[in-house]
This record gives C-alpha cells, sequence and structure tokens, in this order.
C-alpha cells in the first residue's frame, strides 16, 4: 500500500499545480485586458469557452459577443485603424454568391452567376505597425485558444499570409459585401466602429453542402423571400464568431457613418495563403510586393 504521507503529498503537489495554472491563465488574461472586458468575457476560463461553443451551435453557427473590447480597446485600436487608413487600397468588385467564375451552362440570372456588388477599402497586415495592439491581440496565445475552443478544432494556425493574417475593412456610405459564402471554414471579426446608419449583418443559416450548392434556396435568398435569413446588428467593440463556407452571408449598404471592422485570418493547417486573384482584388498588390 501506499503510505499516507505519500498520497497527501501527491494531492497537495496536484492541487499546487492547478492553482499554478489558474494563476498563469489570470496572468495572461491581464496581458490583453487593455483591450478586451475579461471581466465579462474570462476567455482564459474552460468553462466560458465551452459555453461560448455551445452558444455558437445553438445560434446556427455565430458567435456574437457584445462589448467583447472595453472602451479603452475600442478607443485604442479605432485610432490605429484611423492612422493606418492613408493606406488603405479601393476594392470594388461584381461576383457571384459562389465567388467562382461564373457557370455558362448557367444564364446570367441563375442564381449561380447572379451577380453581387462588394465595396469597400483594405489595409493589410503588412501595412500594420509592428507594435500594433491588433498584431498583439492576434498573436496573443491565450485568444488563439479561445477563439481554437469556440471552434472545436483540434489545431489551429496563425495565417502564413503576409497581407490577409489580419486586415481592417473600411466601409464608407454605400459600401456593402453581396451574398456570398467564404471558401475559408470560419472567421473572426472584430467590429471597431459601428456605421450610424446601414452595415448590418445578415445571414442565412446551411444554404449549402459539399454535394448540393441547393440553388433553389440560394435563389429564395436572393430575392429576399426566405425566411431563413437572420439579420444582426453588433455594436463597437462586438466580436463575431462565424462559420460561413456553408452559410451565405452579406453587410449591408452603410447609409450613415462609417463601419470599420478587423478580420483575424486563423486556420487548420499550417502555411495557407491566399491566391493571387484575391490578393489583387482585396489589397491591389502581389505576394512580391508584401511588405516585410
Amino acid at each position: 500500500p501506499v503510505p499516507p504521507f505519500r498520497i497527501m503529498r501527491a494531492v497537495m503537489w496536484a492541487k499546487s499545480r492547478g492553482a499554478t495554472m489558474a494563476t498563469a491563465a489570470r496572468a495572461r488574461a491581464r496581458g490583453v485586458s487593455s483591450l478586451i472586458d475579461v471581466e465579462c468575457h474570462p476567455i482564459h476560463d474552460p468553462e466560458y469557452i465551452a459555453k461560448c461553443r455551445d452558444q455558437m451551435h445553438q445560434n446556427s453557427g455565430l458567435l456574437h459577443l457584445r462589448s467583447f473590447l472595453k472602451s479603452e480597446g475600442i478607443a485604442t485600436l479605432q485610432r490605429e485603424a484611423e492612422e493606418a487608413s492613408h493606406q488603405a487600397f479601393s476594392s470594388e468588385e461584381s461576383h457571384n454568391t459562389y465567388l467562382d467564375q461564373d457557370d455558362p451552362s448557367f444564364s446570367p440570372t441563375h442564381p449561380r452567376n447572379q451577380q453581387q456588388r462588394s465595396s469597400k477599402r483594405l489595409v493589410a497586415f503588412d501595412q500594420l505597425r509592428f507594435d500594433s495592439k491588433l498584431r498583439e491581440l492576434y498573436r496573443c496565445p491565450l485568444f488563439k485558444t479561445f477563439v481554437q475552443g469556440v471552434l472545436g478544432l483540434p489545431t489551429m494556425f496563425e495565417s502564413a499570409d503576409p497581407m490577409n493574417a489580419v486586415h481592417l475593412n473600411y466601409f464608407g456610405i454605400q459600401d456593402r459585401l453581396g451574398w456570398h459564402f467564404d471558401n475559408s471554414e470560419f472567421f473572426v471579426n472584430l467590429l471597431l466602429k459601428k456605421a450610424s446608419g446601414g452595415g448590418e449583418f445578415e445571414f442565412a443559416h446551411d444554404t449549402r453542402t459539399d454535394d448540393d450548392p441547393n440553388y433553389a434556396i440560394v435563389q429564395q435568398v436572393l430575392s429576399e423571400s426566405s425566411d431563413l435569413t437572420h439579420t444582426v446588428t453588433p455594436s463597437s467593440g462586438s466580436l463575431l464568431v462565424f462559420r460561413g463556407r456553408y452559410s451565405m452571408h452579406r453587410v449591408k449598404p452603410v447609409t450613415d457613418g462609417e463601419r470599420i471592422t478587423a478580420i483575424l485570418t486563423y486556420e487548420q493547417q499550417p502555411g495557407v495563403m491566399m491566391n493571387d486573384y484575391t490578393r489583387r482584388k482585396f489589397f491591389g498588390r502581389g505576394l512580391s510586393e508584401a511588405r516585410v
């Protein structure tokens, strides 16, 4: 039999290790507490992560956390965005919902080919200051662990792309994102500044699968005759985590003021880069022109 003093020592060691790990987690939380309201959103807490994961599942693949950023964090990241805005590239394009080449076997009015308009201005990751708080948040191990846990991913990596890893989106009057499916499995979006009018986020849950493009349902959404559409109006400082590969979504036109978002790109595999076509559409530059 194991001597009682050894059992007691093992119990004390386990308690001590647990307390040490909890203290370390709280210390890491304090590291981002200048941006994130960790009192309301304890991203270091496994129970809170599980709660957010359940909320995302119950809410059709969308996690919407209001007041994720503190007022000081909003002010800091808004200031960074405003300072970087003079570098923004104006992107305006016409595209179909599937973000792919049009299919000539269908008519131009078929839901496979119907054109959507998207317009915005973008600042790429390589244009952010090296001491940027947004960069710091993106690379924060605690924040990454939170996102990975919410999504239930076995692995998650920072994007290898020098432009797309993090980018800022600026929406002025009549700027919008047309209906589309994402090529990636999910996105992480921080709303830094809410527009005074318009700019709502809309999505239609599970409108396609890998095997079925579901043209009939897509047509209903495009013609605004579907009851699958949900509207979300996040406030400045909100965090959105969304699975957009199978759920079409859009940002409605801004009608007053300006909408600014930060998109944080994580991948399930290491070394992932965006394709050159999308890079030039988003940032107006090729990979060889990235600033390192």
